[in-house]
């Protein structure tokens, strides 16, 4: 007997197809922002339910790492505060694990369901582009009139993209003031600095101040002799000199104007100066200046938001401009002139800052257009290089410009580390590193070493997939019916004693105020008859095992059970699992509601009590028969709390209300199987169908046939055993959670759960983190 009427089985087969189309993922929308205040973790909003494909992985992983250098189109389900700058991105895959096998195995993902706050639905794919194609896959850029090709190529376009807009999108990541021998924390060399008490994030409205520094050479080298700080205005908020403590062995008089007399009477010495710097920089300041590394090293002073003029206005192969030529053709300005003794450090200080607003104001492009042929002599294309005209066309049209060139242009590298992996082609050993490792305890070790050397890494653990090809087609397949039967009955109950004369239409009508069924069974051949049902949701299942036993139909006082053999031991602590998943720590479920539309503000205004309400899914549908449940997310968890704990009307209707146990990520627990009812034992004569209402008609099926009964006591005939798959299951999450902890603070992490390839009924599962702290 079919629960559901034809058009919700239609609209229910079209969301599972659909599942691996990548047109659906356009449709879907999500909010994700960072938490602030040192919580660790990634807040995700979805309005509908989220499946991701592998290109969705891809176009995320190309837009983090791009976004600051190319006009990289950005994901329409996932959004990053601009403000927010991500140093690395990290994807584990552990081949061979489903969704299924995350949510079978849940207490033993201890790292994965702790750290990861966001998690999504992955369709299966049938190739892997995300270890050898995705450097060569094409970067998806925003529409925008096509760069001239003198341009295309450039290392300022290279670094910055065309189109880069805002004064935090010029700012020095830390990788690149690594390279650039910039003061860090941590750093060799800095163990004595002093750090500016600077906070974590920096807006384009964040003041900036020139920093300029004059030093002579002492017995330890070069020390500072003379600072200046202006601000954004051109004021001079600083001009100190400072006596080195060593003894100085040139005064270096022709570039800094120190001399012998000058210095003398001077007592001032580096910590004073440090401590004025700390009381003029507010929190969020960025230090402009030219070669500002070799200043901040005099000062022994570390800032983490610097932006280099020298590093700006770039040339190929490490070149720099002076600043002297910089400011003549720029800002039209002399400086550092020959008639005078020295230079002046507050001109040179001004004269960064100005550069620097310059070059914010006009963008890359604009700057290159204005001043190609005087600043870098390059001559400005006329349309006659036809090479050139047709490198920039491709490029225009996006077909040439591919991840790994735009990411090594960037000045960036990947690394690849695991099984062996077919590389395109077309990228090069610039590009990236490809290490082939023995064992994921390899891939696990390799990785820390190399953790702060790349900006992009892949890691592929493969131990379980090594595990499955060691057994037959079979038995794999076996394995994977058995993880998802141990899910399936979660949902299932046993009902009874019932009365003699019980329809599955009485049983229906009992069980519905609770959610909606799967299939129903009556048991005939019990002492007393009973009902197996399975609920669509797990949440239908918990409130009747929670609210229905004791119940009295004319002389029977019903009991509800869960099936109870091998596979079922520890339901009941895997229903407590599920409880404590924090991605539903905000949700709730609500049943027994009523099909009518004006009831939908009937439920929003009696839950409003509690708090406010984020989204309710579920109750009214866009079109087909309106749904009896609903999730309904709260904003905060206190209030999914307190709507639980109190008995709700809406006119005649008791509602049942619990905490959500089913992802907000999937459509529902048991959603690969069909809506059915039947009752056994079977006879010829009940295979006849019997009209019974428009939304319940019968379909009795023998009891060989039906899906969920030929499975329930399956076993696997393979090598693959339950405590072994375990103990693999928990290797595989304590070396995620170990390449977690070596990640760098504001670091981007992606786990990948691939799926049976090919296969809708076994989709993956993808987790994105960005770590902090």
């Amino acid at each position: 007997m079919k629960i559901e009427s034809d058009q919700q089985m239609a609209s229910l087969s079209s969301s599972s197809s659909s599942s691996s189309s990548s047109s659906s993922c356009c449709k879907r929308k999500a909010l994700a922002s960072v938490i602030s205040d040192g919580q660790k973790r990634l807040r995700t909003e979805p309005t509908t339910q989220d499946v991701l494909t592998v290109k969705d992985v891809c176009d995320l992983i190309q837009y983090v790492t791009l976004r600051r250098s190319h006009s990289v189109k950005k994901p329409s389900w996932f959004s990053l505060s601009d403000d927010v700058r991500l140093s690395r991105v990290n994807l584990m895959i552990l081949d061979g694990l489903t969704q299924s096998h995350f949510y079978r195995y849940f207490s033993h993902f201890r790292h994965l369901h702790n750290k990861y706050s966001s998690r999504w639905t992955l369709a299966p794919s049938s190739c892997d582009p995300l270890t050898s194609d995705l450097l060569s896959s094409e970067v998806t850029v925003e529409a925008q009139t096509p760069l001239p090709a003198a341009l295309m190529w450039h290392p300022v376009i290279r670094r910055f993209g065309s189109s880069a807009a805002g004064m935090s999108h010029f700012l020095l990541t830390e990788q690149e003031m690594i390279k650039h021998n910039f003061p860090v924390k941590g750093g060799r060399g800095c163990e004595a600095f002093v750090c500016s008490e600077s906070v974590g994030r920096v807006t384009d409205s964040s003041p900036l101040f020139g920093l300029d520094c004059e030093m002579c050479l002492t017995r330890v080298g070069l020390e500072v002799t003379r600072v200046a700080l202006v601000d954004s205005d051109g004021r001079c908020l600083l001009d100190e000199l400072v006596k080195p403590p060593n003894p100085i062995i040139n005064y270096c008089t022709r570039f800094s104007g120190i001399t012998r007399a000058l210095l003398a009477p001077v007592s001032t010495c580096l910590s004073e100066v440090q401590s004025k710097l700390l009381q003029l920089l507010p929190t969020d300041a960025v230090l402009i200046g030219h070669s500002l590394d070799g200043d901040l090293r005099a000062l022994h002073m570390i800032h983490p938001h610097v932006i280099d003029t020298s590093l700006l206005y770039r040339q190929d192969f490490g070149r720099r401009f002076k600043l002297k030529l910089l400011a003549q053709v720029i800002l039209k300005r002399e400086i550092q002139s020959e008639d005078r003794r020295g230079h002046d450090p507050c001109e040179d200080a001004l004269a960064a800052l100005h550069l620097a607003q310059y070059f914010i104001r006009k963008g890359p492009r604009e700057v290159l257009e204005h001043h190609l042929e005087e600043l870098w002599d390059i001559p400005e294309t006329d349309g006659s290089d036809t090479e050139m005209s047709d490198r920039g066309s491709s490029l225009s049209n996006h077909s040439a410009l591919r991840f790994g060139h735009a990411l090594y242009g960037s000045g960036q590298s990947a690394v690849f580390l695991g099984g062996a992996a077919e590389t395109n082609g077309s990228v090069s050993n610039q590009q990236s590193r490809r290490q082939q490792c023995s064992s994921d305890r390899e891939v696990v070790c390799v990785f820390r070493r190399l953790a702060q050397s790349y900006s992009l890494s892949v890691l592929r653990f493969s131990s379980f997939m090594n595990t499955l090809k060691q057994t037959t087609a079979t038995g794999r397949q076996q394995h994977l019916q058995q993880v998802c039967e141990r899910l399936r009955q979660m949902c299932v109950l046993y009902v009874g004693p019932l009365p003699a004369d019980i329809t599955e239409r009485d049983v229906h009508t009992l069980l519905k105020r609770f959610g909606s069924l799967r299939t129903l069974r009556l048991l005939q051949h019990t002492h007393g008859v009973h009902a197996e049902v399975m609920f669509e949701h797990l949440e239908g299942a918990q409130l009747a095992l929670d609210h229905l036993n004791g119940q009295q139909i004319s002389d029977c006082t019903i009991k509800v059970r869960r099936p109870v053999f091998e596979l079922s031991l520890d339901l009941d602590e895997c229903v407590c699992e599920r409880q404590n998943d924090r991605l539903n720590s905000r949700m709730i479920y609500v049943c027994n509601l009523s099909t009518k539309p004006h009831r939908h503000d009937d439920l929003l205004q009696n839950f409003r009590q509690f708090g406010a309400v984020q989204r309710v899914s579920g109750a009214a549908e866009h079109s087909g028969k309106r749904q009896r449940h609903a999730f309904i997310r709260f904003e905060s968890a206190d209030s999914a709390q307190a709507a639980v704990g109190v008995a709700l009307q809406i006119g005649s209707r008791k509602l049942s209300v619990c905490h959500a146990l089913t992802p907000p990520h999937m459509t529902s627990w048991t959603h690969t199987h069909p809506v059915t009812m039947e009752t056994s034992p079977v006879t010829p004569e009940q295979g006849e169908e019997c009209d019974v209402s428009d939304t319940c008609q019968s379909n009795r099926h023998a009891s060989a046939d039906c899906p969920g009964n030929e499975m329930r006591f399956l076993q696997v005939s393979c090598d693959l055993q339950e405590p072994m798959v375990a103990r693999q299951m928990e290797k595989l999450d304590r070396r995620v959670g170990k390449v977690f902890r070596a990640l760098e603070s504001k670091s981007l992490s992606i786990v990948i759960l691939p799926g049976e390839s090919g296969s809708i009924d076994h989709p993956g599962l993808c987790f994105i983190q960005i770590k902090l702290t």
